[in-house]
């Protein structure tokens, strides 16, 4: 996937207002006030999950509306929030 792609989110994305499991994700904008309970990354392979909730200060934060969050590996697999809402744009398969 180039750069452009990424920027008009050209593979889709998905609305996240509980939670998903084992996608790839490259970037997440927070739609509405959001608070994470799950927050894991992986390579787009499909390697070993790490859990960034504590290592990207999100555990019991409130993360505001407009916020855009990236991961430090390749991509986000697993994603849950206890309130607020997302879209999250996803890499191509």
């Amino acid at each position: 996937m180039n750069e452009e792609s990424k920027m008009i989110g050209e593979n889709g994305c998905v609305f996240i207002d509980n939670s998903v499991t084992n996608e790839d994700i490259y970037m997440i904008h927070v739609v509405s006030d959001a608070v994470f309970t799950v927050l894991n990354e992986t390579d787009a392979k499909g390697g070993s999950e790490t859990d960034v909730l504590s290592t990207m200060n999100l555990s019991g934060n409130t993360i505001p509306a407009g916020a855009i969050l990236t991961p430090y590996d390749e991509v986000f697999s697993d994603v849950s929030i206890s309130s607020g809402s997302l879209i999250a744009y996803k890499l191509g398969r």
